[in-house]
């Protein structure tokens, strides 16, 4: 799906990894609510370097500079939160910026609609936790798989400009 929406530009490459690690990323945070920096702050490098050289490659520089910028800002304000509301873990934060490369170097559209999409099934799916009566009100919930779903989605499905 990626290769469709995407073509075979070297970007490709940066978003099939991170696909592919979003899959042990999740399956850990369902299990032990953590996000392992042995996974997420590698792929920094992976896909920091993947977008670097496709900027070279394809003189876009401006897309480089504006995920670069995304990911600073997500992290930021998912670090702003953890430090002012709680809930969200280290793990969060450093998954956000992750994110935000990844979104950013799209568009701005596609840092706020993947965001906001990973917050939604979030919510969406705690209401019906809640009301099935599966998740008790205090219960922490893992936001890292659904940040990495909205993430990806946004990714699949074309992001708005």
């Amino acid at each position: 799906m990626l290769a469709w929406r995407l073509g075979t530009g070297f970007d490709l490459l940066a978003y099939s990894y991170l696909a592919a690690v979003s899959v042990p990323l999740t399956m850990v945070d369902l299990a032990e609510q953590r996000l392992p920096s042995v996974v997420v702050l590698p792929s920094y490098l992976v896909l920091g370097a993947t977008f670097a050289i496709e900027a070279n490659l394809s003189s876009n520089h401006v897309a480089l500079v504006r995920a670069l910028v995304a990911m600073a800002v997500l992290a930021a304000a998912y670090l702003v939160l953890a430090l002012g509301l709680g809930g969200l873990g280290a793990g969060d934060v450093k998954l956000a910026g992750l994110l935000g490369l990844a979104l950013g170097w799209l568009s701005w559209g596609a840092v706020l609609a993947g965001t906001s999409a990973g917050w939604l099934l979030a919510v969406v799916v705690r209401v019906v936790l809640r009301l099935a009566r599966r998740a008790d009100p205090d219960e922490p919930l893992p936001l890292g798989p659904y940040l990495a779903v909205g993430a990806l989605m946004t990714i699949a499905a074309g992001p708005p400009a």
